[in-house]
């Protein structure tokens, strides 16, 4: 391939000396910065993937995290695939919704009658931030069920259904799962019950949120009034008002009658950036009257709480019976695919208390809902209460509430009259199932 010099012509070795200029030549050393990049570790964490009512999530036992609830951070967000503030979570266990991105820890309670302590961590998607306030109640539909495959409670020999006294740590309120017991002790996770949002039956896990009120803010009504007036200063600048329900029960929320909404968030769209965050909006001033944020920039870091549900009119058709109200909520600023479970509890308890917009709605629907009195009790000091309630009896009531999935329905033990409101207990019902159990890996920076 190569011909040798003496081969050359005279001609072309004359050619070759006039472009000697162009033969490999040393270039000087450029000297060159190189950075080491931080080594990663590798690291585990036994976990359990559960679907828990319409929302899914890792449960985990609470000796598997470390002892300080702040160094619980970086492993979850790893765990859940938010490092890097990642909207995808396509490197954890995510699933890139606020309905997917959830964890339960769980321990045994050392309090009198109680089963196991339970701690919601909410993982956000897109950043690099968890909240720790609020409850969620569909996360606990998996608490009962997991504390009994992992030898957290027993059943008695014989008991096909077991009571799992729960303590939420979010909100020290107690709740209780009615689960389902095999022949063997084990949770009877197959079943027939069937839930709006979940394709598929399992068994009923009954959810019971006792004496749910004040659960952040100590007080049922933290404004002491059941329908507030919320300010608030739009996109375009201009200021409007809406009329809503500020209400602490199971979580606080922020109920708003559709009714009041200025013309442009009736009509447009409930997914567009706008409409959002003007909702955030309404959100944010809500907290701080709630006292839950001293001002709507403190308000706007904790997205969790208090959450945000706007009230309609219900419509009957295609649900199986006729809804008391129609609610579409929000979780982490985003429509909620149907309706939390706490949010639920808490509508519920709404509709059962005279002079909130959700029991406005109901009555102005028409619809005639079947109480049943029951044994008086001695109300919570969290009542909604300056006067006695000695004359008052607790009422049952079946609460159906219609959401963007279907419809729900509560059984809501209340005391109400003009000056007085007590909830006593909020029961609904959920399936939850394991998915999967081991280890998820993941990493992070050498310590």
């Amino acid at each position: 391939m190569f011909r040798s010099l003496s081969t050359l012509s005279s001609t072309q070795k004359a050619r070759l000396s006039t472009v000697s200029h162009i033969l490999p030549i040393r270039l000087p050393d450029i000297p060159m910065a190189y950075e080491r990049a931080p080594k990663r570790v590798r690291r585990s964490l036994p976990a359990v993937l559960m679907r828990a009512g319409t929302s899914k999530g890792l449960f985990i036992h609470r000796h598997d995290l470390p002892a300080s609830e702040k160094d619980w951070v970086k492993p979850l967000l790893a765990a859940m695939g938010s490092q890097g503030s990642d909207a995808r979570q396509i490197d954890g266990v995510g699933g890139a919704t606020s309905t997917t991105s959830k964890v339960a820890v769980v321990s045994p309670s050392t309090r009198v009658g109680v089963d196991v302590d339970y701690t919601f961590v909410q993982v956000a998607v897109g950043q690099e931030t968890v909240d720790f306030s609020g409850n969620c109640g569909n996360m606990c539909s998996g608490v009962g069920p997991f504390a009994l495959q992992e030898g957290l409670v027993r059943a008695s020999p014989g008991e096909r259904t077991l009571d799992v006294r729960i303590f939420n740590t979010n909100t020290s309120r107690i709740i209780v799962d009615t689960i389902q017991v095999d022949e063997d002790g084990s949770y009877e996770e197959s079943g027939d019950y069937a839930i709006p949002g979940v394709k598929g039956t399992g068994s009923e896990v009954k959810v019971a949120f006792v004496e749910p009120a004040g659960s952040m803010t100590g007080k049922l009504f933290p404004t002491g009034n059941r329908c507030d007036t919320i300010d608030v200063k739009g996109n375009d600048g201009h200021r409007f008002s809406v009329k809503a329900t500020l209400i602490d029960a199971a979580n606080p929320f922020i109920l708003v009658d559709e009714r009041t909404l200025p013309p442009n968030l009736k009509t447009g769209s409930k997914g567009s950036a706008s409409y959002l965050e003007q909702m955030e909006s309404i959100r944010r001033v809500g907290a701080v009257m709630m006292g839950l944020a001293p001002n709507v920039a403190a308000a706007a870091k904790v997205r969790g709480t208090p959450k945000l549900a706007i009230l309609s009119s219900p419509q009957s058709g295609g649900l199986s019976r006729t809804p008391d109200v129609h609610v579409q909520a929000f979780s982490m600023g985003k429509p909620h695919p149907s309706l939390q479970l706490t949010g639920a509890a808490c509508l519920a308890s709404a509709v059962c208390i005279q002079g909130t917009i959700a029991h406005e709605l109901a009555e102005d629907a028409g619809i005639q809902s079947s109480w049943q009195s029951t044994p008086e009790r001695t109300p919570s000091p969290c009542s909604d209460s300056d006067e006695s309630s000695s004359d008052l009896l607790p009422k049952q009531q079946t609460v159906t509430l219609a959401h963007p999935s279907g419809q729900i329905s509560v059984d809501a033990l209340c005391t109400s009259s003009e000056s007085f409101a007590y909830v006593d207990r909020c029961v609904v019902s959920r399936t939850a199932r394991r998915i999967f159990e081991g280890k998820v890996y993941y990493y992070t920076d050498e310590a």
